[in-house]
């Protein structure tokens, strides 16, 4: 296949992800994802999932790595790789005696990537960014009355999206330089009834985003190598159209209200992967400055975020005259954070464990991930905790044809 013709299939793929709506909707039940832009998604997809999600110093022959650009110059040179993943959690939140729990899923993320000419590689995806799912009711006395009470409910849905293009070059024998251009799109509604009266917020918005990644990988031995990686992103602003419909049982009014600005927060990570024999190692330390969203309730403000990922992985056996259960892999991790949401000024702990096995089918592996996360503010304030499986599904089809 020739370069132009690999290049415009990429791009044709993403156009036709873009265009099939995989969204954010439905992947979570939090009532805190009102707040900002959302619940913000990270680690929750991919391959390494039942690794804590560690990425930034991963590289693999069927990885394509979403979170590190420069990771994909680690794909076999002779296929297509293809990635699917879909999840379903079941949700609990508690929060000063008021509880609800609800259960969510849908399709996450899709991707492909491949090389498109010696030491140049590619990939394409769609990737939830940000996600707002909730509903609950509120209870509130009348005042001047006894014993009478006016009830409130508030629903919220969208998220936010990104399709990516990822280039990544490898500059020599170790050393890989990789981007990734996103668009960032979606919408977001809220809305609140009280009695006959109901008030609608629907908020657009799209822009453009860039993220960048190194790598550095080299064997030391036979049976030992070692990769190290660096990823960072830059502060972008987001204009958020806002348009209001407010409708009683007589009448609906839609007006246009002055657009909302928030920002997808800059970070940077480092990371790093040992692999000897048959194990590999992987560890991440990522920032993010989540203070420089714009929170609409003074009672709720976003703290940076400092987590730590790490796993490991088990691979008995690679040859397929090996036995079906020796070419499985097994993983476990754990990640832990402070959470980006402080209520009433409380700050709490966020982790997350999580276990997988990797079965081999043809053409490809189906990754499965088991995970728990619990996030705990002080003072009672907040406390979630959520228990899911994720699967992923990648395929490696060839792409070349070696010449004899």
């Amino acid at each position: 296949m020739k370069v132009f013709d690999k290049i415009h299939f990429l791009i044709a793929s993403i156009c036709l992800l873009y265009t099939t709506g995989i969204s954010s909707q439905n992947m979570t039940t939090s009532p805190y994802s009102m707040f900002g832009i959302g619940e913000l998604t990270d680690g929750q997809y991919g391959q390494h999932a039942a690794m804590g999600g560690v990425s930034v110093g991963m590289r693999d022959p069927i990885l394509i790595n979403s979170v590190n650009p420069a990771g994909l110059t680690g794909l076999d040179s002779l296929r297509l790789v293809a990635d699917a993943t879909a999840f379903v959690k079941n949700e609990w939140y508690s929060s000063r005696g008021t509880h609800t729990n609800a259960t969510s899923g849908n399709l996450s993320s899709f991707s492909m990537g491949g090389r498109i000419m010696p030491r140049w590689y590619m990939s394409a995806g769609v990737y939830p960014y940000s996600t707002v799912g909730y509903y609950f009711r509120t209870k509130e006395p009348v005042e001047g009355t006894d014993g009478s009470y006016y009830y409130s409910t508030f629903e919220g849905s969208g998220g936010l999206s990104t399709a990516s293009l990822s280039n990544a070059i490898l500059l020599n024998r170790h050393l890989s330089l990789g981007v990734t251009l996103s668009y960032v799109f979606g919408n977001i509604t809220q809305t609140e009834t009280q009695e006959s009266m109901t008030v609608a917020q629907k908020m657009y918005t799209n822009a453009f985003n860039a993220r960048f990644g190194l790598q550095y990988t080299k064997q030391l031995a036979n049976d030992l190598g070692v990769t190290v990686g660096l990823t960072f992103g830059y502060k972008q602003k987001l204009v958020l159209d806002n348009t209001t419909t407010v409708q009683t049982s007589s009448a609906s009014t839609e007006r246009s209200r002055k657009s909302l600005t928030q920002y997808i927060p800059p970070f940077v990570g480092v990371g790093a992967s040992v692999t000897h024999k048959r194990i590999t190692y992987g560890a991440d330390y990522t920032f993010r400055k989540y203070s420089t969203l714009v929170s609409t309730d003074n009672r709720v403000t976003f703290r940076d975020v400092h987590e730590v990922k790490a796993g490991i992985s088990y691979l008995p056996a690679t040859y397929q005259s090996e036995s079906y259960w020796r070419r499985v892999s097994y993983k476990a991790g754990v990640s832990l954070s402070n959470p980006y949401l402080s209520v009433s000024g409380k700050d709490g702990f966020s982790w997350r464990v999580s276990a997988g096995l990797g079965f081999p089918v043809s053409n490809g592996r189906i990754h499965t991930a088991l995970f728990y996360d619990n996030t705990q503010l002080t003072g009672n304030t907040l406390r979630s905790s959520a228990l899911g499986l994720s699967v992923s599904y990648t395929l490696s089809e060839l792409f070349y044809k070696v010449k004899l």
